[in-house]
């Protein structure tokens, strides 16, 4: 059975956790094979827009402690098989197309912060977040203390990660974690509608946009002006901005084409 499962449907690559009977838990194959999903859905350019979701009972457990397809009393070979894992979460945050994630059962540990990583996220209402790795005595990983202080300040972050609190969807909505709940079973579907939604939209505009908003946490206003300047320079010669344009005028829907 593969261990990532992806679909490719109207510019919405599908990349589908498939380790049901293990809660989709992170091992060293599936790991290994979501940063060649990732990677493939970055580099390939039929594809705009992203949709995450795991197969099963729930999005993802976490590292499968059970068995990680490495020694984990070996430090060299933890440091490798979290360094696949980076490539995943780099390539999920850094590509210029939209990421979603759609989350029904647990997101829990590091498939907990394998979802703060995209940028969107729909959970069903019954969802379940927590970084629980303080009570396995160890610290958060896939970004979790990257994403976690942005998200939700310092204070709300070092509550999670030193208590390993499990929110339930409506408290992770208060948050500002997540962006939608949706009754149970109809976040995937919800996130394919989404995914379908960005992948029409203008793509090179919202990479762009994309780009930016994640220099903004670590740069001035002059720095983001500048930024927004050069990137629009950019924008203002693709096909889809002539396009928009012409519709503005015409007062019609855009029809986007993504270059």
């Amino acid at each position: 059975m593969q261990v990532i499962n992806t679909f490719l449907n109207e510019g919405v690559f599908e990349i589908e956790l498939n380790r049901p009977n293990q809660l989709n838990a992170l091992n060293l194959e599936l790991i290994t094979a979501l940063a060649d999903a990732v990677r493939e859905a970055k580099q390939n350019p039929a594809v705009r827009s992203v949709l995450l979701y795991g197969n099963g009972r729930g999005f993802c457990a976490g590292g499968d402690l059970k068995d990680f397809g490495i020694d984990p009393y070996n430090p060299i070979e933890v440091k490798e098989f979290l360094q696949k894992a980076h490539e995943a979460i780099i390539d999920l945050y850094h590509m210029e197309k939209p990421v979603i994630a759609a989350v029904h059962g647990s997101a829990v540990g590091a498939g907990c912060n394998l979802a703060f990583a995209c940028d969107l996220i729909v959970v069903d209402e019954s969802a379940v977040f927590s970084e629980i790795f303080a009570k396995v005595g160890a610290i958060p990983d896939l970004g979790g203390l990257y994403f976690l202080p942005q998200k939700v300040g310092m204070h709300r972050a070092a509550e999670l990660v030193f208590t390993g609190k499990i929110l339930n969807a409506e408290t992770a909505f208060h948050y500002g974690l997540i962006n939608e709940v949706v009754a149970n079973g109809q976040a995937i579907e919800k996130g394919r509608e989404l995914a379908q939604q960005l992948a029409n939209g203008p793509t090179k505009a919202l990479g762009m946009a994309k780009r930016i908003m994640h220099q903004a946490s670590h740069a001035t206003l002059e720095e983001i002006l500048e930024l927004e300047a050069y990137g629009q320079s950019l924008i203002f010669q693709t096909q889809d901005f002539s396009e928009g344009r012409r519709a503005f005028a015409e007062k019609r829907e855009a029809r986007f084409q993504g270059y």
